[in-house]
């Protein structure tokens, strides 16, 4: 039943999506060929213009999938996806599971446009693409492939933890105490998931024993407080960077989908 649920979302929502990728890529590209004229003034903004719709694109792309979430979860169509004979936490983990997918194949495709956006960006400066990413390649050559890896794993995860956090969040705020306020509940949860999140990431930065020695760019088991207070009292940089929060993230997303999931197979209230 999940495999039939994940290919009903991608059945409703793919053409959508992909319309919206295409829609954007023509915009970037096209914006990106057109900056290769050199006009003066022009070809920066339509740089510019490129580099906006890129960014965008995941963006775009997530709100759409968060609406049908709301829409098939909570609106008109709430009826008939509750009175589907699955569990409410198949439905969330079909729904996320698409979400995520989703978004994370818009963000591979703008990241990849982004590539040529660079090499515009580099033509316009009249230097090669290879020039342009030389301190980019000493950056790399300082910290490490495996730091690179790591960071990369890291922005992955954050990607993913706040897709699952943020529907977990429209289905704790859609309880049937909170009803009457329509998607108020989901949005100011939403603005208090952001709090907690900041929080949570400053408390495990700070207090995780896990942390990035800047100095020999391995990764410790120490907590970042005593050395920043220490770097603060001398007027000094911090030699060890906490890089615990990836952890919290994983935490708070489990509290998180547990309490969606009771919420979504208890509490569901459609008006």
């Amino acid at each position: 039943m999940f495999t039939t649920l994940l290919m009903e979302e991608a059945r409703t929502q793919a053409r959508r999506n992909a319309g919206v990728v295409g829609i954007v890529a023509v915009i970037a590209v096209g914006s990106m060929l057109l900056s290769l004229l050199e006009l003066p003034v022009l070809s920066s903004m339509l740089l510019v213009a490129a580099f906006v719709a890129l960014v965008a694109m995941p963006a775009v792309v997530s709100v759409q999938i968060g609406i049908e979430y709301w829409a098939s979860m909570y609106g008109a169509r709430g009826y008939l996806t509750m009175s589907l004979p699955v569990r409410g936490r198949t439905l969330f983990a079909a729904k996320t599971l698409y979400a995520i997918i989703a978004v994370l194949a818009s963000v591979a495709v703008a990241t990849l446009l982004m590539v040529g956006w660079f090499a515009a960006y580099a033509h316009l400066l009249g230097i090669t693409l290879g020039e342009f990413f030389e301190p980019v390649r000493q950056l790399i050559s300082m910290v490490g492939t495996d730091m690179l890896v790591f960071y990369g794993l890291t922005m992955v995860e954050g990607v993913v933890a706040t897709i699952i956090e943020v529907a977990a969040v429209i289905s704790i705020g859609a309880q049937g105490r909170w009803n009457r306020f329509g998607f108020g509940a989901p949005a100011a949860g939403l603005v208090i998931l952001y709090t907690v999140n900041q929080l949570v990431a400053l408390v495990a930065t700070m207090l995780l024993p896990l942390s990035l020695d800047v100095t020999s760019g391995r990764i410790v088991t120490r907590m970042m407080l005593p050395q920043f207070i220490e770097a603060i009292r001398t007027n000094q940089e911090p030699q060890l960077v906490g890089i615990g929060s990836p952890v919290a993230a994983l935490i708070l997303v489990a509290i998180l989908v547990w309490w969606a999931v009771r919420a979504i197979e208890r509490h569901t209230c459609l008006r």
